[in-house]
């Protein structure tokens, strides 16, 4: 490319650039302190030295929560446009309570296959054939007369009972 094509397109490039300034940028209503120094631009011929009038600008609607004296307007909405139906489903209720009364004291309990696993801060019941004792507390864990309290560190309660048929 000759620098003659170049300075040419770099011109072009220009020209545009200003007139797409021009048209965007905001009318002045202040006229020029001196007209007749803005006559001796190169570009004037194309981009224009008047000032064009600015356009009307549209009101902003006024918000009801700001003019007290005027009634709400109606919201009938039609159900169609209303946002999809969130159906919230309530947990069953827990089925009664099948075992020895001291379950009801369980701070977590849960029933799976028949067995019944009880989470305590205390002991509630002592070991026997059908109820398995873990504590988390050494202290706690050993021989008791109806059978042993066995020690497991990783429970969220001091004690956890199994129930077995």
């Amino acid at each position: 490319m000759t620098s003659s094509a170049f300075r040419l397109s770099l011109a072009a490039a220009l020209t545009t650039c200003i007139l797409g300034a021009c048209s965007t940028a905001p009318v002045t209503t202040t006229p020029d302190a001196n007209p007749a120094a803005t006559g001796s631009s190169r570009d004037d011929a194309t981009s224009g030295s008047a000032t064009r009038p600015a356009p009307p600008r549209p009101k902003a609607p006024s918000r009801p929560d700001k003019a007290p004296d005027k009634a709400p307007a109606k919201t009938d909405k039609p159900a169609a446009t209303k946002g999809p139906e969130i159906i919230v489903e309530e947990a069953p209720p827990e089925p009664p309570l099948t075992g020895p009364a001291w379950l009801s004291q369980c701070i977590n309990r849960q029933t799976e296959g028949g067995v019944i696993r009880c989470d305590a801060d205390s002991l509630l019941t002592e070991p026997s054939a059908h109820v398995k004792v873990y504590t988390r507390e050494p202290g706690a864990a050993g021989r008791t007369r109806t059978g042993p309290i066995q020690l497991r560190s990783n429970l969220p309660r001091k004690y956890r009972f199994f129930v077995v048929p």
